[in-house]
């Protein structure tokens, strides 16, 4: 990740945005998607188009229905210790994404 900003001279604003993006989507597919189990793998894809960021994270797990997760902003939500990790990512980022299956989540952050 580190090459890219250099390569691209990006600022420590965008590499704390991207950085918070990808350990947020990180955490939800070794928890939530692979339940943590250390056999199964989490695909990182980084790449760099048109003065914007593109990043995949796939698990191998069984996915999920991205409508049925609750609103962490809702009042009976808020003090709720866990369950801010999409809400972080669709926020920071420029676009959010989930495939079909819901174990892969594409976003992308301008710069």
């Amino acid at each position: 990740m580190s090459e890219i900003f250099v390569e691209h001279n990006l600022s420590q604003k965008i590499y704390n945005k991207v950085f918070l993006c990808i350990s947020e989507a990180v955490i939800n597919s070794i928890v939530h998607g692979n339940c943590n189990n250390n056999k199964n793998f989490v695909l990182i894809e980084i790449y760099c188009l048109t003065n914007t960021l593109h990043i995949n994270i796939q698990d191998e797990g069984d996915g999920f229905n991205l409508y049925k997760v609750r609103d962490p902003v809702r009042a009976e939500n808020v003090k709720k210790e866990a369950g801010r990790g999409i809400h972080i990512i669709k926020t920071l980022s420029d676009n959010m994404e989930y495939n079909d299956k819901g174990n892969r989540v594409h976003f992308k952050i301008r710069f």
